[in-house]
């Protein structure tokens, strides 16, 4: 749908969905390490690596996912937004008052959650494609938050700074709030009413299109369902450094030649919209010194909590590099 949005073959389109309980991945996460496969598999819960960046999310009945698929331009100027970012407090609020409607009082968290109590009920991610863009969210309604905690595995850098150890402790359903079941239909009803109110649309029911189904039929046919997708052979890496950024964990993976940087990846579950930026930033840092590839972030297109992570990242590597330099020339 992202594609049909930017050649123009597909509506602006809010489509709401629910899943069989599996388990969905960042696009820049590593599934043995943000994933418990042993318990995946026992239960045989899928585990699909996401087009779309942030952290992994488990997935069943009691959840709902939507996403809204529109041309960029046309959207942030009818709504006066001039960054990307800006459209994680807005959609938060639609969700927010989803949960006022409850009776519940919830609160829009940075980066991109909604929480009650301190507790997060949704999350959200974005992917910019060429002209279209893409904002997707996760509703927590009376999801099986046991089977969450034995499926994922969140690195204790996540929760550094949010007073919470485990996932359950993270985590709360709607349901859990208000003090009763509620229907999943009945939430994704409410949300889609307040999504339309929020940014001035309005909905009507619609299939997908042909053409829509056909392309969803092949990526997931050539990509999605493909082993090496989701589990990617990666080269060896000598250093290994993460820091928390704002909307997430970055993790830095090099392999140095003396003081330049011979081949970097990053990782994590931090948030970008445009990926393509991350790839350029990597491919131009190559053969670089640390100097010059901490300058290259400074000067690239990354989100600013990216960029400063990543330099920071840099500057550990580029003192430990002169460390190990000088240990090696004085013999120590």
């Amino acid at each position: 749908m992202l594609r049909g949005v930017n050649d123009g073959s597909s509506l602006p389109t809010l489509r709401l969905r629910q899943s069989n309980r599996s388990v969905w991945i960042g696009v820049y996460q590593v599934p043995e390490e943000d994933v418990d496969l042993e318990f995946c598999t026992k239960w045989k819960i899928p585990v699909i690596r996401r087009q779309n960046p942030g952290g992994a999310v488990y997935q069943d009945e009691g959840s709902f996912c939507y996403s809204l698929f529109f041309p960029k331009e046309e959207l942030f100027s009818r709504l006066g937004l001039h960054d990307s970012m800006d459209l994680y407090p807005l959609m938060g609020r639609a969700v927010a008052a989803t949960c006022g409607e409850y009776g519940v009082e919830a609160l829009t968290s940075p980066v991109n959650d909604v929480t009650i109590r301190g507790r997060k009920v949704y999350g959200s991610a974005q992917v910019e494609f060429y002209n279209a863009f893409v904002h997707s969210g996760s509703f927590l309604v009376s999801t099986d938050l046991e089977a969450m905690q034995r499926a994922l595995m969140p690195s204790a850098l996540k929760f550094a700074d949010k007073g919470f150890t485990t996932v359950k402790e993270r985590v709360i359903n709607l349901s859990e709030a208000v003090g009763r079941c509620i229907p999943v239909e009945e939430v994704m009803d409410r949300l889609a009413a307040q999504i339309a109110r929020a940014l001035a649309i309005d909905l009507a029911p619609a299939p997908l299109l042909p053409a829509e189904q056909e392309l969803a039929e092949e990526l997931n046919r050539e990509k999605y369902s493909r082993k090496e997708w989701t589990f990617r052979n990666q080269p060896a890496f000598t250093t290994v450094l993460a820091t928390k950024a704002r909307s997430g964990v970055i993790t830095l993976e090099a392999r140095m030649d003396g003081g330049v940087i011979a081949e970097a990846r990053v990782r994590g579950d931090f948030l970008l919209p445009d990926q393509n930026e991350m790839g350029r930033v990597l491919e131009r840092m190559a053969q670089q010194p640390l100097e010059a590839a901490r300058q290259l972030v400074q000067s690239s297109a990354l989100p600013e909590d990216l960029k400063d992570g990543l330099e920071r990242l840099l500057g550990e590597l580029q003192w430990s590099s002169a460390f190990a330099v000088g240990n090696h020339v004085t013999g120590y």
